[in-house]
């Protein structure tokens, strides 16, 4: 936060009081960052105060219950100030004579003096209390305003919300058959399909299936055959990797040789190497009661360690007991190939285009607009992230991450870096706050 360092000059006209004795004018407020400077001008020459008393003057601001003094001023009749100087004698001060801000009845006085700036002085008030000494109504004090609602301090706002950098994700033609029901499960380190191993036979028949349906559907234009691989995340990264790639190149051969009517090859499939399978670990545990749960899905979420950290963080647990427990009862669901989706051209498809013109919006600036545009398709999963994205360009952080977390639950990885942006511009904005909280703090 920028420190605040503004300068004002408040200017104000001749002050008069028909009860006071001498006359103020000029009277001006200067402030900065440290200081408050009040300084007038005090005719002193007026026949009102006599030769037998002393006029006392203290300048003040004031705001509410809050109230600050400056230094005191003292206008000495002449007679008066011959009483004082041979009252100090007597006393043994022979040496006394008029001090800083006091003076002699007969000239004009120029007065300045300061204090330091507070925090409540945001709308100050000016006021001076008038005694006479010398005479019946000495203890009679009197007020007078100088200025009302001056503005000194000036609390330092929040800077406006940032709007971040959005990534926008195109709406593609796409018939998810479902990630959970279509999962081909492989034993630990291997690659060959196995139709024994859990329900691998039932799944092979909805693949299979799926894929006649498509092809015997006029409609339907196939394009692109997506397959992810993945790795439970127990081994080493790289092996890891190349176990991803190779259990979905095991399904989409199997595939290719159970269907050869088609006429398919590898061209026609996608590969998506998921790598070490976390978010599958991730939902796996969400629903189970395994010991260590939260501990386990708080590790999980750590964006400020690898992978490898992660394993080791786990492996720490219980001295290996929760590591082991995970090898027996949970990774083997993990090690699997999915028959994701298939990419086909439907004139019936009306979101795709709905969604695309949403996102045209958003790239002009028409957040709002680009909100209304794809409300109808709101509960298509491609339309999610776009959703996100007018929000948080409005500033609406709060709200767009419930959309960010919808389309990253279907694989979208720009709502995940939209996410990332949003976190670091709340970040930012706690730094800000901090900062502003120690400025203020300063003029307490």
């Amino acid at each position: 936060m920028k420190k605040i360092a503004a300068i004002a000059l408040v200017v104000l006209g001749l002050g008069w009081n028909a009860s006071a004795q001498t006359l103020i004018s000029n009277q001006s407020l200067v402030h900065d960052s440290t200081d408050v400077t009040v300084s007038f001008e005090v005719m002193t020459d007026v026949k009102e105060l006599k030769s037998n008393r002393k006029e006392v003057i203290k300048p003040y601001l004031y705001n509410g219950a809050d109230t600050l003094w400056f230094d005191t001023i003292e206008v000495y009749g002449k007679d008066r100030y011959k009483r004082e100087r041979q009252t100090h004698h007597i006393n043994g001060d022979k040496d006394w004579e008029l001090g800083e801000n006091q003076v002699m009845k007969g000239d004009v006085f120029f007065y300045t003096s300061q204090v330091p700036l507070k925090r409540w002085m945001t709308a100050a008030n000016l006021g001076v209390r008038r005694q006479l000494v010398g005479c019946a109504c000495e203890e009679d004090l009197q007020e007078e305003n100088l200025a009302s609602a001056v503005p000194l301090f000036v609390e330092p706002e929040l800077p406006a919300r940032r709007m971040p950098e959005y990534v926008l994700a195109e709406a593609t033609r796409a018939w998810d058959f479902g990630q959970d029901e279509l999962e081909v499960i492989f034993k630990v380190s291997k690659i060959d399909i196995d139709t024994t191993l859990f329900d691998n036979r039932e799944t092979f028949a909805k693949i299979l299936n799926a894929v006649d349906k498509i092809y015997s559907d006029p409609r339907y234009k196939i394009e692109k055959i997506e397959v992810f691989g993945y790795a439970s995340p127990e081994g080493p990264r790289q092996f890891n990797k190349w176990l991803g790639e190779n259990r979905a190149k095991a399904l989409i051969d199997y595939i290719i040789a159970q269907r050869p009517q088609y006429n398919l090859t590898r061209d026609n499939f996608q590969i998506v190497n998921g790598d070490e399978n976390w978010s599958g670990l991730h939902k796996v545990l969400a629903d189970s009661e395994i010991d260590n749960r939260d501990t386990l899905l708080a590790i999980i979420d750590r964006t400020d360690l690898t992978n490898n950290q992660k394993k080791n963080e786990i492996r720490a647990l219980d001295n290996g007991k929760t590591w082991t427990r995970l090898i027996r009862e949970i990774y083997p669901r993990l090690r699997s190939s999915k028959y994701v989706s298939v990419y086909y051209d439907s004139s019936n498809d009306h979101a795709i285009q709905t969604i695309n013109e949403a996102n045209e919006m958003i790239r002009q600036g028409n957040y709002a607009e680009a909100m209304a545009h794809v409300e109808p398709v709101k509960d298509d999963a491609r339309a999610h992230n776009t959703l996100g994205v007018a929000l948080m360009m409005q500033g609406k952080f709060e709200e767009a991450m419930p959309w960010f977390e919808k389309a990253r639950e279907f694989n979208c990885e720009k709502a995940a870096a939209n996410m990332q942006a949003i976190q670091l511009e709340y970040e930012f904005e706690e730094q800000q706050r901090k900062a502003r909280e120690e400025f203020l703090k300063r003029y307490e």
